[in-house]
């Protein structure tokens, strides 16, 4: 596990690693802290270790196990460290300390915990990660300016197309990022508000309540230009589907199905996408904007009275494939297109 100098050469130096106190082997790299956690995980009894089993399981102390396990390849403690860890994570044994809960933990401890799940592989646990990381971010409970470079970094799609897709919806005036605090009172839904409320009515000294500081985000110009094209590739994807409504197949027993229901349907969805409450979300925010038509469709007279029920809740369900389908390709609108341009471009004059 550790390479050690030959005897002859260390002893030429008179020093040889581990022989004494004085003469360690050494570990460059690590701390006395993270090391000793992997060595109270080795020698400590079955009865002790029950407590990583409980809800007042230590999950940071459990988490650098992990990591050093990882790190000197420890393969049987790496895999119980880790179905461990995804045990007091999940809540298997009940919901954890509130620090470590994935409903209340910070963008930081997402990162840490799925940058460990990566580097050893395990699955259940990067998944349940990236699906928490991913709720909080839509629910505006934590930013998405967090996620950006390791979503890039690390090709998870689904954390990728939601941190870029929130953020975009969190962009201010002259493409200001927000702030970098978590916590819904930070989303820009509620700045808009805090801010409001600040010009508004005066204190008694006639002056406006300081609003409260925040740090503003930094995006680098990479992130910036995904950020204009998924703007952009949104916008062209509401275009088409606010023009076509979502087909869905002809059931048995409609007898008047084309020039009827999907007749109905299409007139209906043209009109509903055309509607104050769809078009209260800006032009980018496509799901926002399919959800609201959802809502509406679903208790449109017009779909009640002129479908047969079948075909409502067909259309109902073609409406609600649409919708995952544009979840699911969320990191594909923002893709760099000015980098896609620029390669392009090169390969021409490469061939020419």
């Amino acid at each position: 596990m550790f390479s050690m100098p030959s005897e002859s050469h260390a002893l030429s130096r008179n020093i040889l690693e581990g022989c004494s106190d004085e003469n360690p082997i050494r570990l460059y790299g690590e701390s006395a802290e993270r090391f000793r956690a992997l060595l109270s995980v080795i020698y400590d009894l079955p009865l002790q270790l029950q407590v990583y089993n409980t809800p007042a399981a230590n999950v940071d102390r459990l988490l650098t196990i992990a990591e050093v396990t990882i790190k000197y390849h420890f393969v049987s403690i790496e895999k119980w460290a880790f179905d461990a860890l995804y045990n007091a994570i999940s809540g298997l044994h009940g919901p954890p300390q509130e620090r470590y809960q994935l409903g209340h933990c910070s963008s930081a401890w997402m990162k840490r915990l799925l940058e460990v799940a990566l580097l050893c592989g395990h699955t259940r646990l990067r998944d349940y990660v990236v699906e928490r990381w991913v709720d909080r971010i839509a629910a505006r409970d934590l930013r998405p300016v967090h996620a950006l470079e390791f979503a890039d970094r690390s090709g998870i799609k689904r954390l990728q197309g939601y941190a870029y897709y929130v953020q975009l919806l969190e962009m201010g005036d002259g493409f200001d990022p927000g702030a970098v605090e978590d916590g819904e009172q930070h989303a820009r839904s509620r700045l808009a508000l805090a801010e409001a409320a600040a010009a508004g009515p005066t204190g008694d000294n006639g002056n406006a309540s300081p609003a409260r500081a925040r740090t503003p985000a930094a995006l680098t110009s990479a992130q910036r230009r995904r950020l204009l094209s998924g703007h952009w590739s949104l916008c062209r994807l509401w275009e088409t589907l606010r023009a076509s409504a979502p087909k869905f197949e002809r059931p048995d027993g409609c007898t008047y199905h084309q020039h009827g229901c999907v007749s109905t349907w299409t007139q209906v969805w043209r009109d509903v996408g055309a509607a104050e409450p769809t078009l209260n979300h800006p032009p980018g925010d496509v799901l926002g904007r399919l959800r609201a038509m959802e809502e509406q469709l679903c208790t449109h007279a017009d779909l009640s009275c002129a479908l047969t029920p079948l075909c409502r809740r067909l259309a109902l369900m073609a409406l609600k494939s649409t919708v995952r389908a544009v979840e699911e390709s969320l990191a594909d609108h923002f893709a760099d297109l000015t980098r896609e341009s620029l390669l392009v471009k090169a390969t021409e004059e490469e061939t020419s």
